[in-house]
């Protein structure tokens, strides 16, 4: 059992969990102990055998740290030392936001599961963009999320910041501000927004919306287009909605262990809609080499977690690629295939 797991985690979980989601992003604001700490506990696991590709991108390791940790990009010196194969900021919004009421996280510990309703808070694109410019020790390839409500906001986005990072994940986002009766069609402003983006010059991921995983038909449909516009990777999870009473809004999308089997289905179904045409991130549950092995089976090719990350503590990277490394060398082909043919 780790230090994190016996000592300090139980501290944390004795605050709120947005206290402690504050308290943790404060620590990481400091860069220089974290790298101590990596050169100390060896966290940066270097191995040919745990290189990968994906949406064009040379990954060191397939585990990846998942949006939504470092929204505004205030803690990459400090991430980029802790191991993992790349990085996933934001959501990066196009302007500021406060978020939804708090309380906005709540823990399942029985299930080492998360509950948010964060509401994308956000110091804005502007803000963003400064500091991922100002970022050169970059280790490993770094993906933006970046979020908007419509189709003009998410373009502008991508333009603005793709020239700082090495990709750029497109979240399909309802604004939540729908007259009765009117819907949110997420393929309509796929559509557009990959229309307005053509002249690209940096890799494409499309996180396929939690609520359209729960359309087969919508799902294929977003797949299909997502390969006839060349899109370069897929986002593939197993969120839900969920009452929580707990919460400012009354409402929760559920993350880890919990949603582990409907996240390796939904990898699964998209697998078997691309046909090896594009290719594909899981998250969802991830949280052991048992559970980065069921991805790759099931149509993955790298992985991005975020609630294990809160369960395990800063060693989690280094415990699963150490922990691939310890698989039989057949689990391990599955990455040389995609790093020696990607797609």
């Amino acid at each position: 059992m780790s230090f994190y797991r016996t000592a300090l985690r139980p501290l944390l979980f004795q605050l709120s969990p947005d206290a402690s989601h504050s308290l943790a992003q404060g620590a990481l604001g400091f860069a220089l102990p974290w790298r101590a700490v990596s050169a100390m506990q060896g966290l940066e696991v270097s191995d040919p055998r745990l290189r990968t590709r994906f949406a064009g991108l040379d990954l060191p390791g397939p585990v990846g740290l998942a949006a939504g940790f470092d929204k505004n990009c205030d803690l990459l010196p400090a991430l980029s030392s802790l191991g993992f194969g790349f990085l996933t900021v934001g959501s990066i919004m196009p302007d500021a936001r406060y978020g939804n009421p708090f309380p906005r996280i709540v823990r399942y510990p029985e299930t080492e599961s998360l509950g948010d309703s964060m509401g994308v808070p956000s110091k804005g694109r502007a803000y963003a963009v400064e500091r991922l410019r100002s970022f050169t020790a970059r280790k490993v390839p770094i993906i933006a999320n970046i979020g908007g409500f419509s189709a003009e906001a998410l373009a502008r986005g991508y333009f603005e910041v793709a020239p700082h990072v090495d990709a750029v994940e497109l979240s399909l986002m309802c604004p939540n501000v729908l007259a009765p009766g009117e819907h949110f069609d997420e393929l309509v402003v796929l559509a557009d927004v990959l229309k307005r983006i053509e002249s690209r010059t940096k890799p494409v991921i499309v996180r396929v919306p939690n609520d359209t995983t729960q359309s087969p038909d919508r799902m294929a449909e977003l797949i299909e287009r997502s390969i006839e516009a060349g899109v370069e990777g897929l986002k593939v999870g197993g969120g839900r909605r969920a009452p929580e009473p707990g919460l400012g809004t009354q409402n929760a999308t559920l993350h880890g262990r919990v949603i582990r089997e409907a996240a390796l289905a939904n990898v699964e179904t998209a697998s078997r809609i691309a046909r090896g045409r594009i290719q594909i991130k899981g998250n969802g549950g991830i949280g052991t080499a048992q559970d980065v092995l069921a991805m790759l089976k099931a149509g993955a090719c790298c992985v991005d977690l975020y609630s294990a990350f809160i369960y395990e503590g800063w060693t989690v990277a280094r415990d699963i690629h150490r922990a691939l490394l310890a698989s039989p060398a057949s689990d391990l082909d599955r990455l040389a295939a995609v790093a020696d043919h990607p797609q």
